[in-house]
């Protein structure tokens, strides 16, 4: 039975916002459920947990003990907007082709001292709309997935499936295997892992991409720094994070909880590449944004950078009419700064790995974006400028500087 008393109207239903909460140790969930709330998601190693809160009690929230910080749990998305849409799909399985954008950072002159390969040390966690597992130019190198799609972690290959075909065609750019069919990536015998963090519209939630971050670190075997030596990244021992992630993908603002994921990750060792936007805008967006990122720019065939590759970039690589892998075993072209990133992504696997078989260890970030900078190949003013950063990345020299 429903009736009204005192303004309010019983039976109504109860809106609720989704937010971020970061937490110490003084923090107990029942307070969140005596303020009529539940708890969809907690960190692992992050100190957050995902909460939906009545509106009317998010005040509330806030002075819960043990609460360092709230923020909306805002949306993310697949760089769309002004660049071309999905080119005319190729046939299943054609003969291989070399994409020009491989060609044009020199990938193929660096294979000789490195393609990605290093007994499985060296991983790029891709985080995006998911991958096509059973694609037969991506397959072999995909060593491991996961998605956390509404806060909900699932190692089941049919919930890391990619149902969009943005975090496909990023991967094949990565790490298309170099045989006789489809496309090549800039780094053919990388591992890399599927970590789904948007759904089938390209859609998801900065919790959603934190989680992401965080099994990045995880890796399978779900233990942050396994046997305790300090050492996560470049470790032939027992971990299993990824040594560079790479995120096609944005959001519209700066929360906070997003960039201590960053940091955390950057503190480890991780190499994180992200697309700088579609927008034409000045500066990046988020997260390429933040100074621990490396933020890419988007060129054509010409090396001239479209209109609506945004500013402010570190580094720039091929974006326009990228022929690459894409679900059902197909292949087609795709543009924008989201097809750039990846071939970013591939160059510093390639550097990881040659560093990694020669020494035993793998580059700091710092001294890797360093290779980055002194090895681009600079276009536009002389040195940085914003249109193309340091320059288009050169895979040969970038990995040559490595091991020297």
């Amino acid at each position: 039975m429903f009736g009204a008393m005192g303004g309010v109207v019983w039976g109504a239903p109860v809106e609720k916002v989704r937010v971020i909460v970061t937490v110490d140790r003084e923090f107990n969930e029942s307070f969140i459920f005596a303020l009529g709330g539940n708890v969809v998601a907690k960190g692992r190693i992050f100190p957050i947990v995902v909460v939906d809160i009545p509106s009317r009690a998010l005040e509330r929230v806030k002075n819960v003990k043990g609460v360092i910080r709230v923020e909306y749990d805002a949306e993310v998305h697949i760089l769309k907007g002004k660049p071309p849409g999905v080119g005319k799909p190729k046939p299943p399985q054609p003969p291989q082709e070399i994409p020009w954008g491989i060609s044009r950072v020199k990938a193929l002159d660096a294979w000789s001292i490195s393609d990605g390969a290093s007994g499985g040390v060296i991983e790029v966690a891709i985080l995006d709309t998911g991958i096509d597992y059973d694609h037969p130019d991506l397959a072999p190198n995909l060593a491991w997935g996961v998605s956390v799609l509404r806060g909900k972690v699932s190692t089941k290959p049919k919930d890391y499936r990619d149902q969009n075909g943005h975090g496909t065609h990023v991967a094949g750019t990565v790490a298309a295997l170099n045989n006789e069919i489809g496309v090549v990536g800039v780094a053919p015998s990388v591992e890399i892992y599927a970590i789904r963090v948007l759904g089938p519209s390209g859609s998801g939630s900065y919790s959603d991409i934190i989680l992401g971050i965080e099994q990045a670190l995880l890796g399978p075997d779900g233990v942050l720094d396994s046997d305790g030596d300090g050492i996560i990244v470049g470790d032939p021992d027992d971990d299993d994070a990824a040594e560079v992630i790479s995120m096609s993908l944005r959001g519209s603002s700066d929360v906070e909880s997003f960039h201590d994921a960053i940091n955390w990750a950057y503190s480890w060792g991780v190499i994180i590449v992200a697309a700088s936007g579609n927008d034409g805008a000045s500066s990046p967006s988020y997260p390429a944004a933040y100074p621990e990122v490396i933020a890419v720019g988007a060129t054509d065939v010409n090396d001239q950078v479209p209109w609506w590759s945004n500013r402010g970039v570190e580094v720039s690589a091929p974006g326009v009419d990228i022929l690459s892998t894409y679900p059902d075993d197909s292949y087609t072209t795709l543009s924008g700064t989201s097809m750039a990133t990846p071939h970013v992504s591939g160059v510093v696997a390639l550097v990881q790995a040659a560093r990694y078989n020669k020494y035993g260890t793998v580059l700091s970030v710092e001294a890797l974006r360093e290779i980055l900078h002194t090895t681009a190949e600079d276009h536009g003013l002389l040195g940085w400028d914003p249109y193309y950063g340091y320059g288009i990345v050169r895979a040969d020299l970038a990995v040559q500087a490595a091991i020297n």
